[in-house]
């Protein structure tokens, strides 16, 4: 049971979920009317806008039961991968572009979308590998003193070793691996 509300109204996973869904779709309303009525006064009194604007939030991709707004999944790969582990990296990649680490979030979007389309992969391989990118992603999103920088290294010397076979994803992991590395190199040196 999860308690709802300023109430505590107690609640069923389902409803819950569903409780929560219409709450943040009244958080998102509210906020596109702050943006109008901004837009509005600003029109009104030939003043320019007063302060910045929400900026506008994602669709959301719903695979089973995980909503992945960075990743793009096509629905051959829904039933093969661990959804938890890809929410995980979904959720990294969101929290290191609002840090402002845009360049870790592209590395780590790039990497989990091309093993998750790569023919070259296992089925195992790619929930290996996404469980591996998961927890890069969550080391990569932590302050880089509270990294652990010789876990998160290993990890991609063996996540690169496995994505060597696969030579339909070359390219993009010599271009992004190195990225990751440099990342947890950096702050360890």
């Amino acid at each position: 049971m999860y308690q709802f509300g300023e109430e505590n109204i107690p609640l069923c996973l389902d409803c819950f979920s569903k409780a929560s869904h219409i709450q943040q779709q009244e958080l998102e309303n509210h906020e596109r009317m702050m943006d109008y009525l901004s837009d509005e006064i600003s029109s009104q009194f030939g003043v320019p806008a007063i302060g910045p604007r929400f900026p506008p939030r994602p669709k959301p991709v719903h695979i089973g039961d995980v909503k992945l707004h960075n990743i793009s999944v096509n629905n051959s790969v829904v039933g093969t991968i661990n959804t938890g582990s890809i929410g995980s990296v979904d959720q990294s990649i969101s929290a290191l572009v609002q840090i402002g680490e845009p360049n870790l979030a592209e590395a780590i979007k790039a990497l989990s979308e091309a093993i998750l389309q790569s023919g070259d992969l296992t089925r195992n391989q790619k929930n290996e590998l996404v469980e591996t990118i998961s927890v890069v992603a969550k080391e990569a999103a932590t302050p880089p003193e509270s990294r652990r920088n010789t876990v998160a290294l290993s990890l991609l010397e063996k996540a690169s070793k496995i994505t060597g076979i696969a030579n339909d994803i070359t390219d993009v992991c010599q271009k992004w691996w190195p990225v990751l590395a440099a990342a947890f190199a950096l702050a360890r040196g």
